[in-house]
């Protein structure tokens, strides 16, 4: 039983080739950034801290674990890739928490802004991802966008032909 794979449409293959380069570029000026604040710490002598020393070995192990999830052939975004980011934005708290002297903001104000943050651009994902499945409820008519959206999201052969789900009746009542 094949399954089915899902093919964009040529318009929409800019979109996804767009957001493919985007999040490269993104990957690649998070790599630089902490390439650079490994090297300035580095310099300043900063890593006689063993604490420092053990969370730059800490977030080392994050991107073997992130590796490995990719070389299993699992999205970074899967259930253990969330899972990994969780991990890692933990070991980012006391980078936060050392920002703060006099002048600093308070720890509920950094929360209230993260939170902010995180919001606007989850929220700025969501309309795009809604947007992009308006293009293709209008191009393709609300049923081929359901099949379409199945074989994105599904795993191999689960809507295949000849797929069925298990299903397992119980027997009638008894006749008094």
């Amino acid at each position: 039983m094949l399954a089915r794979t899902f093919t964009w449409p040529p318009r929409l293959e800019r979109f996804r080739s767009l957001a493919r380069t985007t999040a490269v570029v993104a990957g690649a000026g998070l790599v630089a950034f902490h390439g650079w604040l490994f090297a300035s710490q580095l310099a300043t002598g900063a890593l006689a801290d063993p604490w420092l020393v053990v969370r730059w070995l800490v977030a080392a192990g994050l991107v073997a674990a992130l590796a490995a999830i990719r070389r299993r052939g699992l999205s970074v975004w899967s259930r253990p890739g969330i899972a990994v980011w969780v991990l890692a934005l933990l070991l980012h708290g006391p980078a936060v928490a050392t920002d703060f002297g006099a002048n600093a903001m308070a720890l509920p104000e950094t929360v209230a802004s993260s939170v902010l943050q995180q919001l606007v651009s989850v929220s700025a994902l969501a309309i795009t991802l809604w947007m992009l499945a308006g293009l293709l409820a209008r191009r393709a008519g609300h049923a081929r966008l359901v099949t379409r959206l199945a074989a994105v999201t599904s795993r191999p052969g689960r809507f295949g032909d000849g797929y069925s789900p298990q299903y397992s009746s119980r027997p009638p009542p008894p006749q008094i």
